[in-house]
């Protein structure tokens, strides 16, 4: 079993390592060329488009995952049940289509760039024929790795030889929906090839039984799109299209750190839900704290180093022309900390649990504090008082979700091991405000400050025998075995 999460783990995290280098490779490129404005208007279009996706999906994707890992052992259930939700999440699509239509003949703000937006809309779509779902719940990473990575490579040429200056926007956009879901359509043409349709009669599907279970995950999802997209579409009408690119990239920053945190819950949902399926309790407990220990390992070093490193950050990638959004950075790096483990305690406990409604009460409370803190703040502060609403809510909604999810595991935040990695990363912060002092030129403070972090951290584990470390040596080396994961992932 845990080998088999190690495999998956590693398969993962370099597909998301993929999706991480390519918006850090491109975006040095087009923030110098498309300035704020070009991100910020592709942003403001991308976030309603998101909502109309949500709206459409209606929670299949995350509802299919689990449901496609119950019965992955089963191979006619598991194409009956593939199947439905397929022509169940195509048939929702053409009414967000509708929605699309009722948007581009009544809103001004999007009428303002008809084509960008109906481009941005074949989002919707992808995700419909793209059933990641499905290759996530049998856990087939491998796959999803290739074939995510062959299409971003192709996405940064195209990205490198059609955008050449602010006209070539639609160009953008048309890449960047390619490198998000241009994949899926690999994973629709696959389908046929994984599932067995012949042992299938039309007669015995039936996909609106999907409809009411997928609805109870879609609240939960509305409420976290908000997180993503709210604060993006209230910048857009509340201030400029400017502030929503100076949040985009402080946002966009942050999230890619996290995505290698998160990586982890990815592969640990389908196998979380298994083990809850078969009443393996006590593996399911154990491989949730090991889950948080992981979690606590990686997020508290980064969010540290986010806060030191924003500065030279946003002037690498994305020019001077985005000083305004070295604050927002620094203001917003401990949602690497706060997010990673509301996911932990949301997703990889209470909703394998089936507690999908306790998960939807969480974030409803922070979607309110968020969108009143918002209301509040954005006026006065723009994208600022943005990310001091979303690091307000998702503080809460982390704490909520931690006393809920104490009721089913034990979490243990403050562990004598788990105590190590708040000491080192607060030394590490000290390090780096000396070393910011001391050193002027940004080139060589980015250098040795995250040398010499990681030589602290962990040089400081590896003396207190911490076992991540010595994971870690063993995967550098090449002498990883079954044996490898065994007391911590």
């Amino acid at each position: 079993m845990i080998s088999s999460i190690k495999s998956n783990f590693a398969l993962n995290l370099a597909n998301t390592v993929s999706g991480l280098l390519f918006p850090l490779i491109t975006f040095p490129y087009v923030s110098r060329i498309l300035l704020a404005e070009g991100i910020g208007q592709v942003q403001f279009y991308q976030g309603i488009i998101n909502y109309i996706s949500l709206c459409s999906a209606l929670g299949i994707p995350l509802y299919a995952v689990r449901e496609v890992a119950r019965v992955r052992n089963d191979e006619v259930r598991l194409c009956k049940m593939a199947i439905e939700i397929l022509l169940l999440h195509s048939a929702l699509t053409l009414v967000g289509y509708v929605a699309v239509y009722i948007l581009v003949v009544t809103v001004a703000k999007i009428q303002v760039d008809i084509p960008l937006f109906l481009l941005l809309s074949t989002n919707l779509f992808f995700a419909a024929i793209g059933v990641s779902w499905f290759y996530q719940g049998v856990e087939d990473f491998k796959y999803i790795t290739i074939r995510g990575i062959a299409v971003r490579l192709f996405s940064l040429v195209c990205l490198f030889v059609f955008v050449r200056d602010k006209s070539d926007l639609f160009y953008y956009a048309a890449i960047t929906v390619m490198a998000n879901v241009g994949s899926n359509l690999f994973n629709f043409v696959r389908l046929r090839k994984c599932l067995k349709i012949d042992l299938l009669c039309l007669k015995e599907l039936h996909p609106l039984r999907h409809l009411r279970p997928a609805l109870k995950i879609f609240v939960v999802n509305l409420v976290i799109s908000v997180y993503v997209n709210l604060d993006s579409v209230m910048l857009g009408f509340m201030k400029n299209e400017a502030a929503v690119g100076y949040y985009t990239v402080s946002t966009r920053i942050i999230r890619s750190i996290l995505g290698i945190v998160q990586s982890l819950g990815t592969v640990l949902l389908p196998h979380l839900t298994n083990l809850v399926s078969n009443n393996r309790m006590e593996e399911f407990r154990k491989l949730v704290g090991k889950a948080i220990d992981f979690t606590l390992a990686i997020s508290l070093p980064m969010t540290v180093g986010l806060i030191f490193m924003a500065k030279p950050l946003i002037h690498f990638f994305c020019g001077y022309g985005f000083e305004p959004a070295i604050l927002t950075t620094q203001i917003m790096a401990p949602l690497i900390l706060f997010l990673s483990l509301s996911r932990i305690m949301s997703w990889q406990i209470l909703f394998p649990l089936g507690k999908e409604r306790l998960v939807a009460y969480v974030m409803l409370a922070g979607t309110f504090v968020n969108f009143v803190l918002n209301l509040l703040f954005i006026p006065s502060y723009s994208q600022q008082g943005a990310g001091v609403a979303t690091c307000v809510a998702e503080c809460l909604t982390a704490v909520i979700s931690i006393v809920l999810a104490r009721k089913y595991v034990r979490v243990k935040l403050f562990s004598t091991e788990n105590l190590y990695y708040y000491i080192v990363s607060l030394f590490m912060a000290v390090w780096l405000y000396i070393w910011r002092k001391l050193l002027a030129d940004e080139t060589g403070y980015v250098f040795i400050g995250i040398l010499s972090s990681v030589l602290i951290y962990g040089g400081f584990l590896w003396y207190k025998g911490d076992t991540f470390i010595f994971q870690f040596r063993r995967a550098f080396v090449g002498l990883l075995d079954k044996n490898v994961f065994r007391g911590r992932i």
